[in-house]
């Protein structure tokens, strides 16, 4: 039997050189167009799902301008306008800070839809790129990165101080790698995954804030992380949300938001606001006294860390480092800070275990073992209970991951094996039946082939495009049952 070659798709990103780039600067040269050539603004205040790049129409994205945008472009007569260089932009444009979204579906709107009443609160620019997504190839990336950077540099109203990225897992990737290589990127949000492997080192320093849940599977990817930026030196702060490997909640990712508005308050970009600190800085004494009240130790001593983080260099931070000192000085704080890191030591195990087993156990044998990750009891450490989750959505991802590879080697009986362990990981995600339905049809088994599109639609697919170019499915579209499937996805 030929063996399937192990990857990991959703977090690995293809290593590349972005030589062919140029450096997206506000005062960058050329001439400026007319009044009458400008483009003219998207309407703000509304979500626009798909506006495509005005030099490269083939590529689009997902748009937020808050509301105060349009408000102040009557009051100033604010227009878009590039100078030429070596004279100044007019004192009445007013700039707004811009955030740049991957995700790896690429499926911009989700993240400009999750936070835009965060940007309509602190007054971003949100847009998210609908090209950008995992398994594209180096050179697809790269256009996609230049073309987004100069759209956003030559379109819209961006304050140069306050250029950002974020992105989730494999997006993470991606948006590190546009700080990596342009000195406009100022920070990055990266969520469920941390840096590009095997990338050289950055060619320009900026911020990074990481997200993780306490669910997700790259939990360990991304505590290493944290050992090396202290070592690197970039201001980052990596923080954590109850949750899946997915995009953070709003309300955690608010933290995001304020900690980049602290730092270009600190670095002199924009201007000092008392009121705004304290604000921000007031929240973290309500999360420690709550997590204190909960036994929550290792969650308190955390507030205590993002409090420092965020305060140092504006305000005192005294009382959250007193207040730090007196957590890990209590023996329930190393109780639980001992058993979280046996945890995470014994689950970096555990991955490797699951993945060597994928290629050599049977069904029956991750029937049982599957039912161990989902057991849980009243006596069940949370940790641990974190931990088999976490495993899960690990076994889920390789599944994934394996299954695609064994069907392009032509591996039927292992693509077989594979999918049913990937329903048995994950029985409410509808890929593996999707994934079932595509076997069934490389052997010409129609009937049970619809089935398991039906239950893939029942379980929540509705991308009717990749369905519709899905080269298996083309003796389907004939079949009435197939249209009328199609006709009921949303």
């Amino acid at each position: 039997m030929k063996p399937v070659t192990k990857f990991f798709l959703l977090f690995i990103l293809p290593v590349f050189v972005l030589s062919g780039f140029s450096c997206v600067s506000r005062n960058a040269g050329g001439n400026s167009p007319s009044q009458g050539d400008l483009p003219q603004l998207p309407k703000a205040g509304v979500i626009h799902e798909k506006i495509q790049c005005s030099k490269n129409p083939e590529l689009s994205y997902a748009l937020y301008l808050p509301s105060t945008l349009s408000y102040r472009m009557q009051d100033t007569g604010y227009r878009i306008q590039r100078q030429k260089s070596g004279i100044n932009q007019p004192s009445s444009i007013i700039r707004y800070p811009v955030i740049l979204a991957f995700d790896p579906q690429g499926m911009g709107g989700l993240p400009v839809k999750m936070y835009r009443d965060l940007a309509e609160k602190y007054g971003f620019i949100l847009i998210g790129s609908n090209d950008s997504r995992n398994g594209l190839p180096n050179d697809k990336i790269s256009n996609i990165l230049s073309a987004m950077l100069e759209e956003i540099d030559g379109r819209y109203p961006v304050d140069s101080g306050q250029f950002y990225t974020m992105g989730f897992s494999g997006g993470a990737r991606v948006a590190c790698l546009a700080a990596m290589n342009f000195p406009i990127v100022k920070s990055v949000i990266g969520c469920g995954a941390g840096f590009p492997q095997s990338e050289p080192s950055p060619l320009y320093r900026f911020d990074y804030f990481g997200m993780v849940g306490t669910a997700d599977f790259n939990l360990n990817e991304m505590m290493e992380l944290e050992g090396m930026l202290n070592i690197t030196g970039l201001r980052h702060f990596i923080a954590t949300f109850n949750g899946p490997h997915a995009w953070p909640p709003s309300n955690r990712m608010e933290d995001a938001f304020q900690w980049m508005i602290l730092n270009a308050m600190k670095d002199n970009r924009i201007k000092k606001d008392e009121r705004q600190i304290n604000q921000i800085i007031s929240t973290f004494k309500e999360r420690i006294d709550t997590a204190k009240k909960a036994n929550r130790l290792i969650e308190a001593s955390s507030y205590c860390n993002e409090a420092i983080q965020f305060a140092t260099g504006l305000t005192s931070t005294e009382t959250f480092c007193n207040e730090l000192r007196s957590i890990e000085l209590l023996p329930e704080y190393k109780k639980q800070t001992d058993y979280h890191q046996n945890i995470l030591k014994k689950e970096s195990k555990e991955q490797q275990y699951l993945m060597d087993a994928l290629f050599t156990k049977d069904l029956h044998w991750w029937n049982d073992r599957i039912k161990k990750l989902t057991a849980s009891g009243a006596k069940t450490n949370p940790e641990d209970t974190l931990m088999n989750v976490r495993l899960k959505a690990f076994l889920s991802l390789i599944c994934y991951s394996n299954v695609n590879a064994a069907m392009k080697q032509r591996n039927s009986d292992m693509a077989e094996k594979l999918i049913g362990v990937y329903q048995l990981a994950d029985p409410m995600n509808p890929e593996p039946n999707y994934t079932h339905a595509v076997l069934l049809m490389q052997r010409d088994d129609t009937i049970q082939a619809m089935r398991q599109l039906q239950t893939s639609v029942s379980k929540g697919f509705s991308d009717k495009n990749r369905l519709l170019a899905q080269p298996e499915f083309e003796g389907l579209k004939n079949v009435p049952s197939f249209f009328d499937l199609v006709q009921k996805m949303k």
